[in-house]
Protein backbone atom coordinates (compact mmCIF):
# COMPACT_ATOMS: atom_id res chain seq x y z
CA UNK A 1 0.00 0.00 0.00
CA UNK A 2 1.44 3.43 -0.89
CA UNK A 3 2.59 5.46 2.10
CA UNK A 4 0.88 8.84 2.07
CA UNK A 5 2.92 12.00 2.39
CA UNK A 6 -0.15 13.82 3.68
CA UNK A 7 0.43 12.72 7.25
CA UNK A 8 3.88 14.30 7.35
CA UNK A 9 2.89 17.62 8.87
CA UNK A 10 3.98 19.31 12.06
CA UNK A 11 6.18 16.66 13.63
CA UNK A 12 9.73 15.92 12.60
CA UNK A 13 10.01 13.81 9.47
CA UNK A 14 11.34 10.79 11.33
CA UNK A 15 8.56 10.95 13.93
CA UNK A 16 5.93 11.30 11.21
CA UNK A 17 7.29 8.31 9.29
CA UNK A 18 7.45 6.31 12.52
CA UNK A 19 3.84 7.12 13.36
CA UNK A 20 2.53 6.17 9.94
CA UNK A 21 4.41 2.86 9.87
CA UNK A 22 3.25 2.24 13.45
CA UNK A 23 -0.34 2.81 12.34
CA UNK A 24 0.06 0.43 9.40
CA UNK A 25 1.24 -2.28 11.80
CA UNK A 26 -1.66 -1.52 14.15
CA UNK A 27 -4.13 -1.75 11.26
CA UNK A 28 -2.67 -5.04 10.08
CA UNK A 29 -1.57 -3.58 6.73
CA UNK A 30 1.85 -5.04 7.49
CA UNK A 31 1.31 -8.39 9.22
CA UNK A 32 3.39 -10.15 11.86
CA UNK A 33 6.52 -11.57 10.28
CA UNK A 34 6.04 -9.58 7.07
CA UNK A 35 8.91 -7.51 5.71
CA UNK A 36 8.67 -3.76 5.37
CA UNK A 37 9.47 -2.27 1.96
CA UNK A 38 13.17 -1.60 1.48
CA UNK A 39 14.61 1.57 2.98
CA UNK A 40 15.13 2.96 -0.52
CA UNK A 41 11.50 2.29 -1.43
CA UNK A 42 10.25 3.84 1.80
CA UNK A 43 12.41 6.92 1.22
CA UNK A 44 10.95 7.31 -2.26
CA UNK A 45 7.35 6.83 -1.11
CA UNK A 46 7.70 9.30 1.78
CA UNK A 47 9.85 11.74 -0.15
CA UNK A 48 12.49 11.76 2.60
CA UNK A 49 16.15 10.81 2.89
CA UNK A 50 17.50 7.40 3.85
CA UNK A 51 18.73 8.79 7.18
CA UNK A 52 15.14 9.69 8.09
CA UNK A 53 13.96 6.18 7.24
CA UNK A 54 16.76 4.63 9.29
CA UNK A 55 15.83 6.83 12.28
CA UNK A 56 12.17 5.81 11.98
CA UNK A 57 13.10 2.13 11.84
CA UNK A 58 15.31 2.57 14.90
CA UNK A 59 12.36 4.05 16.78
CA UNK A 60 10.12 1.14 15.77
CA UNK A 61 12.85 -1.30 16.80
CA UNK A 62 13.13 0.40 20.21
CA UNK A 63 9.39 -0.13 20.61
CA UNK A 64 9.84 -3.84 19.93
CA UNK A 65 7.61 -3.62 16.86
CA UNK A 66 10.17 -4.55 14.22
CA UNK A 67 13.44 -6.41 13.91
CA UNK A 68 16.22 -5.85 11.40
CA UNK A 69 19.12 -7.86 10.09
CA UNK A 70 21.83 -6.57 7.71
CA UNK A 71 21.27 -7.97 4.27
CA UNK A 72 17.82 -9.32 5.11
CA UNK A 73 15.80 -6.20 5.78
CA UNK A 74 13.28 -5.24 8.45
CA UNK A 75 10.23 -7.23 9.42
CA UNK A 76 7.38 -6.94 11.91
CA UNK A 77 8.16 -8.74 15.13
CA UNK A 78 5.96 -11.74 15.90
CA UNK A 79 5.52 -10.24 19.37
CA UNK A 80 4.43 -6.93 17.88
CA UNK A 81 0.78 -7.16 18.91
CA UNK A 82 1.47 -7.34 22.65
CA UNK A 83 4.19 -4.71 22.29
CA UNK A 84 1.79 -2.54 20.32
CA UNK A 85 -0.77 -2.69 23.10
CA UNK A 86 1.90 -1.60 25.57
CA UNK A 87 2.95 1.24 23.27
CA UNK A 88 -0.61 2.47 22.76
CA UNK A 89 -1.23 2.50 26.50
CA UNK A 90 2.04 4.24 27.26
CA UNK A 91 1.54 6.88 24.56
CA UNK A 92 -1.84 7.75 26.05
CA UNK A 93 -0.66 7.81 29.65
CA UNK A 94 2.52 9.81 29.07
CA UNK A 95 0.47 12.56 27.48
CA UNK A 96 -1.96 12.52 30.39
CA UNK A 97 0.84 12.63 32.93
CA UNK A 98 2.64 15.52 31.19
CA UNK A 99 5.89 13.59 31.05
CA UNK A 100 7.64 16.14 28.82
CA UNK A 101 7.56 19.05 31.32
CA UNK A 102 8.83 16.73 34.04
CA UNK A 103 11.67 15.61 31.77
CA UNK A 104 12.65 19.22 31.10
CA UNK A 105 12.78 19.98 34.81
CA UNK A 106 14.78 16.82 35.49
CA UNK A 107 17.26 17.69 32.74
CA UNK A 108 18.20 20.83 34.61
CA UNK A 109 18.01 19.56 38.18
CA UNK A 110 19.17 15.95 37.94
CA UNK A 111 22.40 16.76 36.14
CA UNK A 112 23.28 19.38 38.76
CA UNK A 113 22.42 17.04 41.63
CA UNK A 114 24.59 14.28 40.16
CA UNK A 115 27.52 16.68 39.90
CA UNK A 116 27.03 17.85 43.47
CA UNK A 117 26.80 14.23 44.63
CA UNK A 118 30.18 13.50 43.01
CA UNK A 119 31.61 16.45 44.93
CA UNK A 120 29.89 16.02 48.27
CA UNK A 121 28.57 12.49 48.87
CA UNK A 122 29.76 10.72 51.98
CA UNK A 123 30.25 6.97 52.34
CA UNK A 124 26.81 6.37 53.84
CA UNK A 125 25.10 8.29 51.06
CA UNK A 126 26.97 6.36 48.39
CA UNK A 127 25.99 3.13 50.14
CA UNK A 128 22.34 4.17 49.96
CA UNK A 129 22.65 4.77 46.19
CA UNK A 130 24.24 1.34 45.69
CA UNK A 131 21.51 -0.28 47.77
CA UNK A 132 18.83 1.27 45.57
CA UNK A 133 20.59 0.11 42.41
CA UNK A 134 20.92 -3.41 43.82
CA UNK A 135 17.20 -3.36 44.61
CA UNK A 136 16.49 -2.40 40.99
CA UNK A 137 18.58 -5.32 39.77
CA UNK A 138 16.82 -7.83 42.02
CA UNK A 139 13.29 -6.44 41.78
CA UNK A 140 10.78 -9.28 41.51
CA UNK A 141 7.93 -7.15 40.13
CA UNK A 142 7.47 -3.96 38.14
CA UNK A 143 6.17 -2.29 41.30
CA UNK A 144 9.34 -3.23 43.17
CA UNK A 145 11.45 -1.87 40.32
CA UNK A 146 9.59 1.45 40.27
CA UNK A 147 10.04 1.87 44.03
CA UNK A 148 13.74 1.02 43.80
CA UNK A 149 14.22 3.40 40.86
CA UNK A 150 12.64 6.24 42.81
CA UNK A 151 14.80 5.37 45.83
CA UNK A 152 17.83 5.65 43.56
CA UNK A 153 16.91 9.17 42.47
CA UNK A 154 16.08 10.23 46.01
CA UNK A 155 19.41 8.85 47.20
CA UNK A 156 21.36 10.75 44.54
CA UNK A 157 19.39 13.89 45.38
CA UNK A 158 20.22 13.52 49.09
CA UNK A 159 23.89 12.93 48.25
CA UNK A 160 23.96 16.27 46.44
CA UNK A 161 23.51 17.91 49.84
CA UNK A 162 21.40 20.76 48.49
CA UNK A 163 18.07 20.75 50.29
CA UNK A 164 16.28 23.01 47.80
CA UNK A 165 17.19 20.87 44.81
CA UNK A 166 16.47 17.69 46.76
CA UNK A 167 12.94 18.89 47.44
CA UNK A 168 12.21 18.65 43.72
CA UNK A 169 12.16 14.86 43.97
CA UNK A 170 9.99 14.87 47.05
CA UNK A 171 7.53 17.27 45.41
CA UNK A 172 7.36 15.25 42.19
CA UNK A 173 7.61 11.80 43.78
CA UNK A 174 4.10 10.67 42.87
CA UNK A 175 4.26 11.92 39.28
CA UNK A 176 7.72 10.47 38.70
CA UNK A 177 6.59 7.08 40.06
CA UNK A 178 3.55 7.06 37.78
CA UNK A 179 5.64 7.84 34.70
CA UNK A 180 8.24 5.18 35.51
CA UNK A 181 5.45 2.67 36.16
CA UNK A 182 4.12 3.30 32.65
CA UNK A 183 7.51 2.94 31.00
CA UNK A 184 8.89 -0.18 32.70
CA UNK A 185 6.63 -2.39 30.58
CA UNK A 186 8.45 -1.27 27.43
CA UNK A 187 11.22 -3.38 25.85
CA UNK A 188 14.61 -3.22 27.60
CA UNK A 189 13.72 -0.20 29.74
CA UNK A 190 14.70 -1.91 32.98
CA UNK A 191 18.01 -3.14 31.61
CA UNK A 192 18.91 0.19 30.05
CA UNK A 193 17.93 2.11 33.17
CA UNK A 194 20.16 -0.09 35.32
CA UNK A 195 23.01 0.33 32.82
CA UNK A 196 22.81 4.14 32.94
CA UNK A 197 22.33 4.37 36.68
CA UNK A 198 25.25 2.07 37.39
CA UNK A 199 27.48 4.50 35.45
CA UNK A 200 26.08 7.34 37.56
CA UNK A 201 26.85 5.74 40.90
CA UNK A 202 30.34 4.73 39.76
CA UNK A 203 31.09 8.34 38.79
CA UNK A 204 29.73 9.61 42.11
CA UNK A 205 31.72 7.05 44.08
CA UNK A 206 34.91 8.00 42.21
CA UNK A 207 34.29 11.69 42.81
CA UNK A 208 34.54 12.35 39.06
CA UNK A 209 32.46 15.51 38.71
CA UNK A 210 32.75 15.93 34.94
CA UNK A 211 32.12 12.23 34.33
CA UNK A 212 29.09 12.45 36.62
CA UNK A 213 27.75 15.31 34.51
CA UNK A 214 28.29 13.40 31.28
CA UNK A 215 26.69 10.15 32.42
CA UNK A 216 23.74 12.03 33.93
CA UNK A 217 23.25 13.80 30.60
CA UNK A 218 23.51 10.48 28.80
CA UNK A 219 20.80 9.08 31.05
CA UNK A 220 18.54 12.06 30.38
CA UNK A 221 19.13 11.74 26.63
CA UNK A 222 17.97 8.12 26.89
CA UNK A 223 14.79 9.27 28.63
CA UNK A 224 14.24 11.87 25.89
CA UNK A 225 14.64 9.14 23.26
CA UNK A 226 11.93 7.13 25.02
CA UNK A 227 9.61 10.12 25.12
CA UNK A 228 10.28 10.87 21.45
CA UNK A 229 9.46 7.27 20.58
CA UNK A 230 6.43 6.74 22.78
CA UNK A 231 4.84 10.04 23.75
Amino acid sequence: MPLSKDLITTNTLATSVTEQLWQMIADGQIANGEYLPSQKELATRFGVGLSTIREAIQKLSAMGLVKSHPGKGTWVSTASFSNLMDVMTVKTRLGELKARPLYEARLVIEVALTQYAAQRANRAQIGRIWAALNAMETAATDKDFVEADLDFHLAVAAAGNNELLEQFYHLTRKLLSEIVAEMVVLPEVKERSIFHQRKIVLAIEAGEVEEARLVALDHMHYIKDLLDAYE
